[in-house]
Protein backbone atom coordinates (compact mmCIF):
# COMPACT_ATOMS: atom_id res chain seq x y z
CA UNK A 1 0.00 0.00 0.00
CA UNK A 2 1.40 3.75 -0.46
CA UNK A 3 1.06 4.79 3.08
CA UNK A 4 0.68 2.57 5.75
CA UNK A 5 -2.10 0.31 6.13
CA UNK A 6 -4.00 -1.76 8.68
CA UNK A 7 -5.31 -5.35 8.24
CA UNK A 8 -7.42 -8.17 9.47
CA UNK A 9 -7.32 -11.88 8.82
CA UNK A 10 -10.07 -14.31 8.78
CA UNK A 11 -9.14 -17.83 9.17
CA UNK A 12 -9.01 -20.78 11.36
CA UNK A 13 -11.39 -23.91 11.48
CA UNK A 14 -14.79 -24.00 10.32
CA UNK A 15 -17.04 -26.67 11.98
CA UNK A 16 -18.27 -27.78 7.83
CA UNK A 17 -15.56 -29.17 6.74
CA UNK A 18 -12.04 -29.23 7.27
CA UNK A 19 -10.03 -26.34 5.79
CA UNK A 20 -5.89 -26.35 4.90
CA UNK A 21 -4.39 -23.75 7.39
CA UNK A 22 -1.56 -23.04 5.25
CA UNK A 23 -2.93 -19.79 4.31
CA UNK A 24 -3.75 -18.67 7.56
CA UNK A 25 -0.26 -19.30 9.09
CA UNK A 26 1.86 -18.32 6.15
CA UNK A 27 -0.04 -15.07 6.00
CA UNK A 28 -0.04 -14.12 9.90
CA UNK A 29 3.94 -15.21 9.93
CA UNK A 30 4.56 -12.51 6.40
CA UNK A 31 2.42 -9.99 8.19
CA UNK A 32 4.15 -9.81 10.84
CA UNK A 33 7.53 -10.47 9.34
CA UNK A 34 7.56 -8.52 6.35
CA UNK A 35 4.46 -6.36 6.49
CA UNK A 36 6.19 -3.26 8.24
CA UNK A 37 8.72 -2.71 5.58
CA UNK A 38 5.95 -2.84 3.20
CA UNK A 39 3.81 -0.45 4.96
CA UNK A 40 1.67 -3.44 5.98
CA UNK A 41 0.75 -3.93 9.58
CA UNK A 42 -1.35 -6.64 10.97
CA UNK A 43 -4.26 -5.49 13.25
CA UNK A 44 -6.58 -8.28 14.10
CA UNK A 45 -6.82 -11.92 13.69
CA UNK A 46 -10.59 -13.57 13.88
CA UNK A 47 -11.29 -17.26 13.24
CA UNK A 48 -14.63 -19.37 13.72
CA UNK A 49 -12.85 -21.24 16.15
CA UNK A 50 -11.15 -19.40 18.71
CA UNK A 51 -8.34 -22.62 19.27
CA UNK A 52 -6.63 -21.19 16.04
CA UNK A 53 -5.71 -18.11 17.46
CA UNK A 54 -3.58 -19.06 20.49
CA UNK A 55 -0.62 -18.67 19.54
CA UNK A 56 -1.03 -15.47 19.01
CA UNK A 57 -0.92 -12.34 21.19
CA UNK A 58 -4.38 -11.44 22.79
CA UNK A 59 -3.81 -7.86 21.19
CA UNK A 60 -4.46 -9.57 17.90
CA UNK A 61 -7.17 -11.65 18.56
CA UNK A 62 -10.86 -10.27 17.68
CA UNK A 63 -13.62 -12.51 19.25
CA UNK A 64 -16.41 -11.07 17.58
CA UNK A 65 -16.57 -9.55 13.62
CA UNK A 66 -19.15 -7.38 14.84
CA UNK A 67 -16.35 -5.21 16.03
CA UNK A 68 -14.90 -4.86 13.21
CA UNK A 69 -16.17 -1.29 12.83
CA UNK A 70 -13.84 -0.14 15.56
CA UNK A 71 -11.07 -1.51 14.34
CA UNK A 72 -10.52 0.95 11.12
CA UNK A 73 -8.84 -1.69 9.44
CA UNK A 74 -7.82 -0.70 5.82
CA UNK A 75 -8.56 -4.27 4.53
CA UNK A 76 -9.62 -7.81 5.75
CA UNK A 77 -8.20 -10.74 4.32
CA UNK A 78 -10.08 -13.88 3.96
CA UNK A 79 -8.51 -17.37 4.24
CA UNK A 80 -10.92 -19.87 5.96
CA UNK A 81 -13.68 -20.82 4.50
CA UNK A 82 -16.60 -20.20 1.50
CA UNK A 83 -19.43 -19.62 4.27
CA UNK A 84 -17.28 -16.83 5.62
CA UNK A 85 -17.75 -14.88 2.77
CA UNK A 86 -21.80 -15.90 2.24
CA UNK A 87 -22.20 -14.92 6.08
CA UNK A 88 -20.19 -11.61 6.52
CA UNK A 89 -18.94 -10.57 3.17
CA UNK A 90 -21.50 -7.66 2.59
CA UNK A 91 -21.23 -6.16 6.31
CA UNK A 92 -17.33 -6.40 5.65
CA UNK A 93 -17.17 -4.28 2.30
CA UNK A 94 -19.24 -1.56 4.48
CA UNK A 95 -16.29 -0.83 6.38
CA UNK A 96 -13.36 -1.87 4.32
CA UNK A 97 -11.75 -3.63 1.20
CA UNK A 98 -11.81 -7.72 1.27
CA UNK A 99 -10.28 -10.20 -0.04
CA UNK A 100 -11.61 -12.87 -0.71
CA UNK A 101 -9.33 -16.01 -0.49
CA UNK A 102 -12.38 -18.52 -0.85
CA UNK A 103 -13.81 -17.16 -4.61
CA UNK A 104 -15.53 -20.25 -4.85
CA UNK A 105 -18.02 -18.55 -2.43
CA UNK A 106 -18.96 -16.88 -5.74
CA UNK A 107 -20.43 -19.59 -7.72
CA UNK A 108 -23.12 -18.70 -5.62
CA UNK A 109 -25.34 -16.19 -7.79
CA UNK A 110 -26.77 -14.28 -5.31
CA UNK A 111 -23.80 -14.04 -3.06
CA UNK A 112 -21.83 -12.64 -5.98
CA UNK A 113 -24.70 -10.05 -6.88
CA UNK A 114 -24.91 -9.13 -2.97
CA UNK A 115 -21.11 -8.42 -2.33
CA UNK A 116 -21.06 -6.89 -5.98
CA UNK A 117 -23.68 -4.23 -5.12
CA UNK A 118 -21.83 -3.93 -1.53
CA UNK A 119 -18.92 -3.01 -3.41
CA UNK A 120 -20.63 -0.46 -5.22
CA UNK A 121 -22.53 1.01 -2.43
CA UNK A 122 -19.59 1.41 0.25
CA UNK A 123 -16.61 1.83 -2.28
CA UNK A 124 -14.42 -0.73 -1.10
CA UNK A 125 -12.71 -2.82 -3.72
CA UNK A 126 -13.97 -6.71 -3.57
CA UNK A 127 -10.52 -8.94 -4.15
CA UNK A 128 -10.55 -11.99 -5.67
CA UNK A 129 -6.22 -13.23 -5.78
CA UNK A 130 -5.33 -15.41 -9.12
CA UNK A 131 -3.66 -18.22 -6.62
CA UNK A 132 -2.81 -20.66 -8.92
CA UNK A 133 -3.92 -19.68 -11.94
CA UNK A 134 -1.45 -18.63 -15.07
CA UNK A 135 -1.92 -16.13 -17.30
CA UNK A 136 -4.75 -14.17 -15.54
CA UNK A 137 -4.22 -10.77 -17.07
CA UNK A 138 -4.33 -12.47 -20.50
CA UNK A 139 -7.21 -14.43 -19.95
CA UNK A 140 -8.67 -10.91 -18.75
CA UNK A 141 -8.05 -8.75 -21.63
CA UNK A 142 -9.61 -11.58 -24.12
CA UNK A 143 -12.55 -12.16 -22.57
CA UNK A 144 -12.66 -7.91 -22.22
CA UNK A 145 -12.25 -7.42 -25.69
CA UNK A 146 -14.65 -10.66 -27.01
CA UNK A 147 -11.93 -12.33 -28.24
CA UNK A 148 -12.51 -15.77 -25.94
CA UNK A 149 -14.49 -18.20 -27.18
CA UNK A 150 -13.99 -20.98 -24.53
CA UNK A 151 -11.52 -21.47 -21.29
CA UNK A 152 -11.13 -25.03 -19.70
CA UNK A 153 -9.03 -25.57 -16.26
CA UNK A 154 -7.97 -29.14 -15.56
CA UNK A 155 -6.88 -29.72 -11.47
CA UNK A 156 -4.65 -32.85 -11.28
CA UNK A 157 -3.52 -33.84 -7.91
CA UNK A 158 -3.35 -36.78 -5.78
CA UNK A 159 -6.99 -37.98 -3.97
CA UNK A 160 -5.89 -37.32 -0.45
CA UNK A 161 -6.04 -33.55 -1.92
CA UNK A 162 -9.35 -33.12 -2.48
CA UNK A 163 -11.39 -31.58 0.41
CA UNK A 164 -14.51 -33.02 -1.31
CA UNK A 165 -18.33 -33.10 -0.90
CA UNK A 166 -21.60 -35.64 -1.38
CA UNK A 167 -21.18 -37.39 -4.08
CA UNK A 168 -17.65 -36.15 -5.79
CA UNK A 169 -16.38 -37.93 -2.59
CA UNK A 170 -18.15 -40.83 -3.01
CA UNK A 171 -16.39 -41.08 -6.65
CA UNK A 172 -13.27 -40.00 -5.19
CA UNK A 173 -13.44 -43.00 -2.34
CA UNK A 174 -14.67 -45.44 -5.43
CA UNK A 175 -11.39 -44.13 -7.73
CA UNK A 176 -9.27 -46.95 -8.06
CA UNK A 177 -5.50 -47.29 -8.17
CA UNK A 178 -4.65 -45.44 -11.17
CA UNK A 179 -5.93 -42.02 -12.67
CA UNK A 180 -9.24 -41.07 -12.47
CA UNK A 181 -11.10 -38.16 -14.34
CA UNK A 182 -13.78 -37.12 -10.98
CA UNK A 183 -15.36 -34.46 -13.38
CA UNK A 184 -16.01 -32.71 -16.41
CA UNK A 185 -18.60 -30.14 -16.55
CA UNK A 186 -19.62 -26.30 -16.03
CA UNK A 187 -17.80 -24.60 -13.22
CA UNK A 188 -20.38 -23.70 -10.85
CA UNK A 189 -22.13 -26.84 -9.66
CA UNK A 190 -18.50 -28.40 -8.93
CA UNK A 191 -17.59 -25.16 -6.83
CA UNK A 192 -20.36 -25.98 -3.85
CA UNK A 193 -18.58 -30.04 -4.15
CA UNK A 194 -14.84 -29.17 -3.71
CA UNK A 195 -14.63 -25.59 -2.10
CA UNK A 196 -11.37 -25.38 -0.96
CA UNK A 197 -9.92 -27.00 -4.02
CA UNK A 198 -11.16 -24.77 -6.82
CA UNK A 199 -10.64 -21.35 -6.13
CA UNK A 200 -7.94 -20.97 -8.88
CA UNK A 201 -10.56 -22.03 -11.05
CA UNK A 202 -13.19 -19.35 -9.72
CA UNK A 203 -10.81 -16.95 -10.41
CA UNK A 204 -10.52 -18.14 -13.60
CA UNK A 205 -14.33 -17.71 -14.28
CA UNK A 206 -14.04 -13.88 -12.29
CA UNK A 207 -11.36 -13.09 -14.77
CA UNK A 208 -13.31 -14.23 -17.69
CA UNK A 209 -16.55 -13.04 -17.04
CA UNK A 210 -18.24 -13.32 -20.47
CA UNK A 211 -18.23 -17.03 -19.86
CA UNK A 212 -18.33 -16.97 -16.27
CA UNK A 213 -18.97 -19.92 -13.59
CA UNK A 214 -21.23 -21.62 -16.10
CA UNK A 215 -19.39 -20.99 -19.37
CA UNK A 216 -15.67 -21.87 -17.85
CA UNK A 217 -15.42 -25.86 -18.26
CA UNK A 218 -13.54 -27.70 -15.19
CA UNK A 219 -11.80 -30.48 -15.80
CA UNK A 220 -11.16 -32.59 -12.55
CA UNK A 221 -8.49 -35.38 -11.68
CA UNK A 222 -7.74 -37.45 -9.00
CA UNK A 223 -4.09 -39.26 -10.33
CA UNK A 224 -1.99 -41.03 -6.76
CA UNK A 225 1.39 -40.76 -9.20
CA UNK A 226 1.36 -37.45 -8.03
CA UNK A 227 1.39 -37.27 -4.31
CA UNK A 228 3.68 -34.08 -3.82
CA UNK A 229 2.60 -32.10 -6.81
CA UNK A 230 -0.65 -29.60 -7.78
CA UNK A 231 -0.87 -29.71 -11.60
CA UNK A 232 -3.35 -27.13 -13.30
CA UNK A 233 -3.55 -27.10 -17.12
CA UNK A 234 -5.10 -23.82 -18.70
CA UNK A 235 -6.44 -24.31 -22.38
CA UNK A 236 -7.74 -21.11 -23.61
CA UNK A 237 -9.53 -20.73 -27.01
CA UNK A 238 -10.23 -17.28 -29.40
CA UNK A 239 -13.05 -16.57 -31.33
CA UNK A 240 -12.01 -17.47 -34.98
CA UNK A 241 -11.00 -16.05 -37.63
CA UNK A 242 -10.75 -17.05 -41.01
CA UNK A 243 -11.43 -20.59 -40.10
CA UNK A 244 -8.91 -20.72 -37.36
CA UNK A 245 -8.61 -20.27 -34.15
CA UNK A 246 -5.68 -19.21 -31.28
CA UNK A 247 -5.27 -21.62 -29.06
CA UNK A 248 -3.02 -21.48 -25.52
CA UNK A 249 -2.33 -24.07 -23.28
CA UNK A 250 -0.56 -24.06 -20.18
CA UNK A 251 0.69 -26.42 -17.54
CA UNK A 252 1.74 -25.11 -13.95
CA UNK A 253 3.69 -27.90 -11.83
CA UNK A 254 3.02 -26.30 -7.76
CA UNK A 255 4.99 -28.68 -5.32
CA UNK A 256 3.09 -29.29 -2.31
CA UNK A 257 3.25 -31.85 0.92
CA UNK A 258 1.25 -34.60 0.26
CA UNK A 259 -2.18 -34.06 1.48
CA UNK A 260 -1.76 -30.85 1.38
CA UNK A 261 -4.76 -28.67 -0.13
CA UNK A 262 -2.33 -25.57 -1.60
CA UNK A 263 1.06 -25.81 -3.01
CA UNK A 264 3.81 -23.83 -1.72
CA UNK A 265 4.26 -21.42 -4.85
CA UNK A 266 0.85 -20.47 -4.13
CA UNK A 267 0.89 -19.34 -0.57
CA UNK A 268 3.54 -16.92 -2.10
CA UNK A 269 1.45 -16.03 -5.26
CA UNK A 270 -1.51 -15.12 -2.13
CA UNK A 271 1.01 -12.92 0.14
CA UNK A 272 1.78 -10.81 -3.35
CA UNK A 273 -1.97 -10.53 -3.86
CA UNK A 274 -2.38 -9.16 -0.77
CA UNK A 275 0.44 -6.63 -1.53
CA UNK A 276 -1.17 -5.55 -4.38
CA UNK A 277 -5.16 -4.87 -2.59
CA UNK A 278 -4.81 -0.26 -3.02
CA UNK A 279 -5.90 2.32 -5.11
CA UNK A 280 -9.29 -0.06 -6.91
CA UNK A 281 -12.42 1.43 -4.98
CA UNK A 282 -15.95 -0.06 -5.73
CA UNK A 283 -15.33 -2.96 -7.68
CA UNK A 284 -14.54 -5.95 -8.23
CA UNK A 285 -10.42 -6.46 -9.07
CA UNK A 286 -8.78 -9.40 -9.55
CA UNK A 287 -5.09 -9.47 -7.76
Amino acid sequence: MDTEGTLQTLGGDSDKIPTDPGHFRFLVSQLLSQGPSRGLSLSFVWARSGGALQALPPSLRLSDLRHLPSTAVDLVVEVAHPCVVQEHGEDILKHADFMVGSPSALADAVTERRLREAAARGGHTLYVPRGALWGCEDIARMDSAGTLQALQVTMTKAPGSFRARGRLRELLEAAGPGEAVLYEGPLRPLCALLPNNVNAMAAAALAAPRLGFDGVTARLVADPSVPDWHIMDVQVTAVAEGGRSLTVTSTRRNPAEPGDVTGSATLHSFWSSVQACTGHGGCVKLC
